[in-house]
């Protein structure tokens, strides 16, 4: 094999067609990230003069004359073609120690379990086990594996399959919920450059990232047709309307639970189903009022929401998303989640990724919430095998750890 230096198209040609084709290893991708610290190259493997594995390789100094690279979902290469691993890891190790190097990062994403929350279990795929275990022998050295978001990329991934996806199938009240956003006066628009910053008040203290970083991601991709940016529009005159009929509604509901619990004072069931009724009358008291609030003030609708997505190849990956907290009872991330299975099911695209969850399956997961907000979709979930270093020149490897330039570089504690 002969490892070299290809062009963004070259690659971008054998990436289309890889089985792990992913939006991170794209020519795209490239681009966005060259406007950062990083720099960009993309390398092949040739055997015959045929190009059998691929990788965008985004690569920064770490310290005087040495940097370190990072493959971002990892290397598009069979990874279960072990002689074939084994030889791109010998001559990517020598291509890279030529160039002062000192490791190069990886994070495939290659399944090492499917994973059912409510059981608590996972699937195993043995071969992926024992991939981990070649990794390891060939130089790799494998991270701790992160219960959270310890890593890059997240390691926990919820996908649906659009094709089969019915929305029948989940929870009775989440079915509610979704059929009852028809009468609350919010639909999905689609935004442009000029609506990035909106879209970035929502989300920007969920991350490090720029609002830079998000217009030169969303501009990058929309050239090529692969970026949206969906925008959850309220209108307050129809939201309104609609928290007055709950609260006829609630206020008869609730009417009724407190005779019954005159007639039975003790009953604790009884006594939890009045406290919740009071609270969502008071909550749908508080959402009317600051409705009509900003109708006075002259504002009829409102942006109240945002997701960015990317499409590539079939799959649509919802990269952040957020929305305002103002009202109690509006959830416009359901709304927004639901609206972008629904619509490119209807466009026929194959998979949303859901992009992260963690790994903890315990009431005390500190992102329990954002694990139930992605897991009320009944996604199919995937464990990818971990992050990797492979280790390019072990003596300065063992300087910069053990100077922490590494541990500072990638807040590792």
């Amino acid at each position: 094999m002969k490892i070299q230096d290809i062009d963004g198209d070259t690659f971008n040609a054998f990436a289309s067609k890889h089985i792990l084709k992913n939006f991170f290893q794209t020519k795209e991708y490239g681009d966005v990230m060259s406007h950062s610290e990083f720099s960009v190259r993309y390398v092949g493997g040739f055997v015959n003069n045929e190009l059998v594995a691929a990788a965008l390789v985004l690569y920064k100094s770490i310290a005087p004359s040495i940097k370190y690279g990072y493959v971002p979902r990892g290397y598009l290469i069979n990874f279960y073609d072990i002689e074939l691993v084994k030889e791109w890891t010998k001559k990517i190790k020598d291509f890279f120690f030529s160039k002062g190097y000192a490791f190069i990062k990886i994070n495939p994403e290659v399944t090492f379990a499917k994973v059912d929350f409510d059981s608590k279990t996972k699937i195993i795929n043995s071969k992926s086990e024992k991939l981990v275990n070649t990794l390891k022998e060939l130089g790799y050295d494998k991270l701790k594996d992160n219960l959270y978001f310890e890593s890059l990329l997240p390691k926990y991934t919820p996908v649906i399959n659009l094709p089969t996806y019915n929305f029948e199938d989940l929870d009775p009240e989440l079915i509610k919920q979704i059929k009852d956003y028809d009468d609350q006066g919010i639909y999905l628009l689609n935004g442009n450059e000029n609506d990035i910053d909106t879209f970035y008040s929502f989300v920007e203290n969920k991350n490090n990232k720029t609002i830079t970083y998000y217009k030169t991601l969303y501009n990058t991709f929309k050239k090529s047709d692969k970026s949206d940016l969906l925008l959850a529009n309220l209108d307050y005159s129809d939201y309104v309307k609609y928290l007055q009929r709950k609260y006829i509604e609630e206020q008869s509901n609730n009417e009724k639970i407190n005779e019954e619990f005159k007639n039975n004072p003790n009953d604790e069931e009884l006594f939890k189903k009045k406290m919740d009724s009071d609270k969502l009358l008071n909550d749908i008291q508080a959402d009317i009022a600051l409705g009509n609030q900003k109708m006075q003030e002259s504002v009829l609708q409102e942006i109240y929401g945002a997701a960015l997505i990317i499409r590539h190849e079939g799959r649509v990956s919802i990269i952040i998303s957020g929305q305002k907290k103002d009202f109690r009872l509006l959830d416009a991330k359901t709304f927004i989640y639901y609206k972008i299975i629904e619509e490119y099911k209807k466009k026929g695209y194959l998979f949303v990724d859901l992009y992260g969850i963690t790994g903890d399956f315990t009431d005390n997961n500190p992102y329990k919430d954002l694990n139930d907000f992605k897991l009320k979709f009944k996604p199919t979930i995937y464990e990818y095998i971990g992050e990797f270093d492979l280790i390019v020149n072990k003596p300065i490897h063992q300087i910069l750890w053990s100077t922490n330039k590494i541990q500072k570089e990638f807040f590792y504690k």
